[in-house]
């Protein structure tokens, strides 16, 4: 006993469906794998990273960083000598907020930081053989 046409087509549909959803599926996971596309665009676009790394550091020491100091002529006796510690302890807190994201994305910039270093020395080897 064969199977009805209409049973035919339903099967064929869920196989359908099933292959749909599959590729729906592939792309999102794909979509949401934060640390390849991380990765892929650091190798793409290495210099705008360091540099926009470079220009975040320096807004931060610019903007983040100490005021001036004015010089003081007398200490005040109601100022207690604790007030040193908090800016100690301020600049503890950022080296800390700045080891915590080394140990993150040092495993995503690892691979990235060793190939544009050994490119750039191949390319610097590369042209000093050809001056020689």
């Amino acid at each position: 006993m064969s199977p009805s046409p209409e049973l035919l087509k339903l099967q064929q549909s869920v196989r359908e469906s099933r292959t749909a959803i599959s590729r729906e599926y592939a792309g999102l996971v794909s979509d949401l794998d934060f640390r390849r596309r991380f990765t892929e665009s650091f190798r793409e676009h290495p210099l705008r990273w360091i540099g926009g790394a470079a220009t975040a550091g320096l807004i931060a020491t610019v903007f983040g960083g100490r005021g001036v100091k004015s010089r003081r002529s007398a200490v005040s006796p109601l100022v207690p000598p604790a007030s040193q510690g908090v800016t100690a302890l301020t600049k503890a807190g950022w080296l800390a907020g700045a080891l915590e994201l080394g140990k993150f994305l040092f495993p995503i910039l690892r691979p990235v930081v060793v190939e544009f270093v050994s490119n750039a020395a191949q390319a610097g080897l590369a042209k000093r053989s050809r001056q020689q």
